[in-house]
């Protein structure tokens, strides 16, 4: 396994202790939080640095996850029925973690600073909820921090979800402009191709990130995939993406699955081998024969960062490739997400739908640089488009949109799904 995989499990016992000695700088003392404060370094009056936002939606349980980089932010959270019903207040499980690493934009005068100090995860479960069911929620300590989830719809219910990759709502407006576009929709909840921060763009920190990426997360679950932006500083793996996003799903955080409608979502680590025998491909292979034998299994959705197949100007993975193909059509795969080329593809080949999303704000690359490989043949739209994915699901049917960030859809197909 990954080394991130050793160290996820070490870090917050290290980091927790490393406060005794006074290591580390408390936010609220004015040296640290900075994420929601709108660029300062010290720590808002409500506590509240970043999120909330959820994850891990079963059908009567979610968990929900914020920030907070003051001690003393009240750690309930109340939630309700989005269509009315009787409320309720959880509080949430709160880990204090001092983070050691402080990373800053490269421009000046752009997105505020990730800084080192002690921050306190808050992590909520919400329990007895009800099977296909939307909820708003508040957090106490600032009720201006809300947003709604959906719990797993019955097998055989209408679903929808968002798929979007390569985000960098700093770089230009397209990513956030995106978003307004296909959040409205309501989409149940969103799954993440991967690069979902980039310092490499010189504009952007974490901090940022969730400052105009809010919107999107209170909109539903976030399920986001590994991609190699993810640990572009040292340390950052740990102490950022993981600290935000560790867990997202039932069984695992750098690779890991959930379901909704009788459909199952596999996220996959492509910073990791997919080869027969290594461990991401057996739990793969292990994990997509238990879902297709669960009750009222439908089919199955993969996502991952680096590509399988693109005609852009990204490597593929043709001997990944070779392995899953044969997994995904006796265990009923109907669709591949893939990111990190920048742009949209759209392949249609051995009974699957392969669709490229990784336009969700860097910089468009060159969608045909590579377009002779294999494969390439089998490339039925492609573009060099900001977007993200809109995906329905009715009964016998999956309609997939690709929806700009001024709201024109580049490419509209269905496919008949169990």
């Amino acid at each position: 396994m990954s080394t991130r995989i050793t160290l996820l499990g070490s870090f917050f016992i290290a980091l927790v202790s490393a406060c005794v000695d006074g290591a580390a700088t408390s936010p609220e003392n004015g040296s640290g939080g900075g994420g929601a404060g709108g660029g300062v370094s010290s720590c808002p009056a409500t506590g509240v640095s970043k999120g909330p936002w959820s994850f891990a939606a079963e059908a009567t349980r979610v968990k929900l996850r914020w920030e907070a980089c003051s001690e003393s932010t009240a750690p309930e959270v109340n939630f309700a029925p989005e269509a009315g019903g009787p409320g309720q207040t959880v509080a949430a499980k709160v880990t204090p973690v001092d983070v050691t690493e402080t990373y800053k934009a490269a421009v000046p005068n752009t997105s505020p600073p990730d800084v080192a100090g002690r921050y306190y995860m808050h992590d909520a479960t919400l329990e007895g909820l009800s099977e296909g069911t939307c909820y708003s929620y508040a957090l106490v300590a600032d009720p201006s921090r809300k947003g709604r989830f959906c719990t797993a719809r019955k097998p055989g219910d209408d679903l929808s979800f968002m798929a979007i990759g390569d985000t960098n709502p700093w770089l230009n407006d397209n990513t956030v402009k995106t978003l307004a576009e296909v959040l409205p929709k309501k989409p149940d909840f969103t799954v993440h191709g991967g690069d979902v921060e980039y310092y490499s763009s010189g504009v952007e920190t974490w901090a940022g990130w969730f400052l105009k990426m809010q919107p999107m997360l209170a909109a539903g679950a976030f399920y986001p995939a590994i991609g190699n932006h993810e640990s572009e500083k040292p340390a950052e793996f740990v102490q950022y993406s993981e600290r935000f996003f560790h867990d997202p799903g039932f069984d695992g955080s750098v690779y890991y699955r959930f379901n909704s409608g009788g459909v199952w979502f596999f996220s996959i680590d492509t910073e990791q081998s997919l080869l027969a025998g290594s461990p991401q491909g057996t739990w793969l292979a292990q994990k997509l024969a238990d879902a297709a034998a669960s009750p009222g299994y439908r089919f199955s959705v993969v996502y991952m960062h680096r590509p399988l197949i693109t005609c852009g100007d990204s490597d593929d993975h043709p001997d990944w490739r070779a392995y899953v193909t044969p997994l995904f059509q006796q265990y009923g795969v109907s669709l591949v997400l893939q990111a990190h080329m920048h742009g949209y593809e759209r392949f249609e080949m051995d009974g699957i739908t392969w669709v490229t999303t990784g336009g969700g704000g860097g910089a468009i690359q060159n969608v045909n640089e590579n377009d002779t490989r294999p494969g390439c043949d089998k490339r039925v739209v492609h573009g060099p488009w900001y977007h993200a994915m809109l995906f329905h699901l009715t009964a016998g049917q999956l309609k997939g949109q690709a929806i700009d960030p001024d709201g024109k859809v580049l490419d509209t197909f269905t496919r008949a799904v169990p």
